[in-house]
């Protein structure tokens, strides 16, 4: 598929390809949804099939039309003539007049039932059944018309009679069995293929960045890392009691790989801000909850164990959260918009525990008047005086689509670090986010896509191999001294 255009946000040309992993992979994750499909759809045709299924039950008989002439009962020696005779007979028993006669006989509203007389070939010999909904109503139906069949035949064939040669007997079963089961997963199943479908046809017409490819070809940003999905391993009181684990990469609990991605993108990333001079990194995502927090700290910490003076602010001032992911206690009087317009020396801004060289300016609550705070002069002082200390100024705005602190931030930055969260925000909305950004001033550095599940079908070889060619670049002395990752 051919990449978005930044100036208009629309594809360049009407070229699409069906990626049957991204389809799949999208059906794979909706697991839930279709399972829940199955169920509800199992139970609504359950309800639907027993309440339309009304059950049927036939009563048999056989006859054998005679003649009633000359005063004597015989049978048509003729065989043509009686089978003819047999022929016409059928349609008096079937008649409606019959069957109102039998009805009213029995005290009927009306004729419960269908009737059908089949004259057996080249004989005198009639087959008649009733199906009804009552095994009694079929088999008194039926003996009604045995009774009552003269007061029509009499009137147009006088001269035949019938003659029972099997009497009826009373249905024991229906005439149908409902198979219930079956029909409940013929519907159910073609229910949840419905809801595939729709999956499928969604993942096809979607705008979210599923794979590498995606990331190429529709947003006008290069990644600087894939950070892949990170289990968090809990435990079991920690799952009962629903405490969430930060995924950073001096937790012992998160995998070597991650950290190793980290290490890799730390080291692009000095080259990259080196190579331009900057200093100031504004670190945020389009939406909420595509990892960015995490995405900030993460690479202020790998920043810091290269033995580099970092400072993490959390620019989120409406909704702080790097106290939560760091789990750190915010004091009086150290909050960032305490210590920003309070001129506080760089030396006293808190530090975190077990590495001195990353200092933490975090926020406690909303601060309602941030846009102000961000554009004031105390801040832009406070940024001057950080420069001059820190070596790496890293930065958690907000969202960009959400919130307008994020363009306010980049004004006072040097580049953007752009959090993309697989399968999250809209190509076309990513980059609107970056259009407004690049209007502000700042230099989109590049993006790390992020929540990248591992599936060889998703193309993730290609980026298991670039990694190991990165990997090689790495010194053994920049490797982590705990394992770990990232995810939000």
């Amino acid at each position: 598929m051919a990449g978005y255009s930044r100036e208009n946000g629309d594809l360049r040309g009407a070229e699409s390809n069906v990626n049957l992993e991204v389809i799949a992979f999208n059906i794979i994750r909706s697991w839930w949804i279709v399972a829940l499909c199955f169920v509800i759809a199992a139970m609504l045709s359950y309800i639907f099939i027993s309440e339309r299924y009304i059950p049927k039950f036939k009563s048999e008989a056989t006859f054998v039309v005679t003649s009633n002439g000359g005063g004597s009962d015989q049978v048509y020696n003729n065989l043509v003539v009686s089978s003819k005779l047999a022929q016409s007979f059928k349609y008096v028993l079937e008649s409606t007049v019959l069957q109102q006669k039998v009805a009213e006989n029995l005290g009927l509203d009306g004729f419960d039932g269908s009737v059908k007389a089949t004259n057996v070939e080249n004989t005198n010999i009639i087959q008649i059944s009733v199906t009804a909904s009552s095994p009694k109503v079929a088999f008194d139906e039926i003996n009604g018309i045995i009774a009552d069949h003269r007061i029509v035949s009499d009137n147009i064939m006088g001269k035949a009679v019938v003659d029972v040669l099997k009497a009826p007997t009373v249905p024991t079963e229906p005439l149908k069995q409902m198979d219930r089961a079956g029909r409940v997963l013929k519907y159910s199943l073609i229910a949840t293929l419905g809801v595939i479908g729709v999956i499928a046809v969604f993942s096809i017409t979607s705008d979210r960045i599923m794979t590498e490819k995606d990331l190429e070809t529709k947003v006008d940003c290069h990644a600087l890392a894939v950070i892949y999905h990170e289990r968090k391993n809990l435990s079991l009181r920690a799952k009962l009691s629903g405490v969430k684990t930060s995924m950073l990469i001096t937790n012992p609990t998160t995998s070597f790989r991650f950290a190793e991605t980290y290490r890799l993108f730390r080291t692009r990333l000095e080259y990259l801000m080196a190579k331009k001079g900057h200093k100031v990194i504004m670190v945020s995502s389009v939406y909420e909850n595509e990892g960015k927090t995490t995405s900030a700290a993460n690479t202020a910490i790998t920043l810091a164990l290269n033995n580099k003076k970092v400072l993490l602010m959390d620019g989120d001032m409406l909704k702080p959260a790097i106290y939560k992911v760091m789990t750190m206690r915010v004091r009086r009087g150290k909050a960032i918009n305490e210590i920003v317009q309070g001129e506080i020396p760089m030396e006293e801004i808190p530090t975190y525990e077990g590495i001195p060289t990353l200092s933490l300016l975090l926020g406690r609550g909303a601060v309602n008047n941030s846009t102000e705070l961000i554009g004031s002069n105390e801040m832009r002082e406070f940024m001057q005086r950080a420069r001059e200390y820190f070596d790496y100024i890293v930065i958690d705005t907000p969202p960009i689509a959400l919130a307008s602190d994020a363009e306010c931030f980049a004004e006072i930055s040097d580049c953007l670090l752009l959090v993309i969260k697989q399968g999250g925000a809209r190509a076309k909305r990513i980059n609107e986010s970056l259009e407004a950004i690049g209007r502000s001033g700042a230099d989109i550095l590049g993006c790390i896509f992020n929540n990248v599940y591992p599936l060889e079908f998703l193309g993730s070889q290609s980026t298991d191999n670039s990694a190991k060619q990165n990997y090689r670049t790495v010194s053994d002395g920049e490797r982590p001294a705990a394992e770990g990752s990232g995810r939000e």
